[in-house]
């Protein structure tokens, strides 16, 4: 499929976004955008469902078509009207884990101009902003299998120790009055008893037994498991790009109430233009130098624009060619500010 507009960062599509994105090959990506609202814009392209509930069956569809081009420790962000906002999270938890449901405060809008006297609830000055991951976690599956394989010599240990005296794991953790899961865990690595925990094992198997067992001291299992632990962090770092990343540094930033200045109008503004200072937060926060970003609804290119400045690929698909034309123009030049950056 040729693009509409390509350059070194960032690939722009015209077309369907379902079209699109089922014609492309897998792009190991993110997922930044902002869908339509659903009868909040006047435009067609907000108005072309009868019910929220065909809006919601079309959003699911744009879903399924956009999950294979996400990574396995893909970010998924989608933003949403107030009246739509509890909906479209639902319908995200059917396709992601659902992280937070950010609410984006405007000091500007509509909502400055109402008539106080003639409301009868309060005013929702705010848009949401959904953020998700993957629900296969490739890091956790793959950080717990090593875990449980660097420390399976310690748990074998104690496994071979209380079956040589003739016990089972649910025995000895009722018998010493634990979750009968805990010895478990021993045994599969998961975790080290506690100096405590190890005295009452071993006088209850030399108690009930009158042999000796567990005859390495505490320390010593101490210093073997400090010492794996090592061992285990360093192989761990190995699979830090199966990590969904996650970084802030901004206390101010860190919370999940934002307060970024909405983009100011310009000729030829798109309607639901996203100010730069937002996507960027998104970007940095989320995504690594060089990931690729995918916005199924680029609009005038605004989240493309975020990308590339942050150091990220994009990949872009918009239905309505004035704005391809606008996000084409945007992108082609190296600054052009809509005044969108705070």
């Amino acid at each position: 499929m040729k693009p509409y507009y390509e350059d070194d960062s960032v690939t722009l599509y015209h077309g369907d976004s379902r079209e699109v994105l089922d014609a492309l090959d897998p792009l190991d990506a993110h997922l930044m955008t902002d869908p339509p609202y659903f009868n909040v814009k006047a435009d067609d392209w907000d108005r072309q469902w009868k019910t929220g509930d065909a809006f919601l069956g079309w959003l699911g569809d744009v879903f399924e078509s956009t999950k294979r081009h996400l990574s396995a420790s893909a970010s998924a962000w989608v933003f949403a009207s107030p009246d739509m906002a509890t909906r479209v999270e639902l319908l995200m938890r059917e396709h992601f884990r659902v992280l937070n449901s950010i609410r984006w405060r405007k000091e500007a809008g509509w909502h400055q101009k109402a008539d106080l006297s003639s409301l009868r609830s309060f005013l929702s000055p705010w848009e949401a902003v959904i953020f998700a991951e993957q629900y296969d976690d490739a890091y956790g599956e793959e950080t717990l299998s090593l875990h449980r394989r660097t420390f399976a010599p310690l748990g074998r240990y104690l496994q071979q120790e209380w079956e040589r005296a003739g016990w089972k794991a649910g025995a000895v953790g009722k018998a010493l009055g634990y979750d009968s899961a805990l010895p478990v865990r021993w045994a599969e690595g998961s975790s080290l008893p506690t100096a405590e925990a190890y005295q009452r094992l071993r006088d209850l198997l030399n108690g009930t037994t009158g042999g000796d067992y567990l005859r390495r001291e505490y320390d010593y299992l101490r210093r073997e498991y400090d010492y794996l632990r090592r061992e285990y962090e360093d192989l761990r770092r190995e699979y830090e790009d199966l990590r969904r990343p996650f970084a802030v540094s901004d206390r101010r930033l860190s919370f999940d109430i934002w307060d970024f200045a909405p983009v100011a109008p310009y000729q030829g503004k798109h309607p639901c233009e996203k100010p730069l200072s937002l996507l960027g937060h998104i970007v940095e926060t989320s995504t690594r130098p060089g990931d690729t970003i995918l916005d199924p609804f680029t609009g005038s290119g605004s989240s493309l624009d975020a990308a590339r400045l942050a150091g990220r690929k994009a990949v872009g698909v918009e239905k309505d060619e004035r704005y391809c034309e606008i996000a084409a123009k945007r992108l082609a030049q190296d600054v052009l500010d809509f005044g969108s950056a705070s």
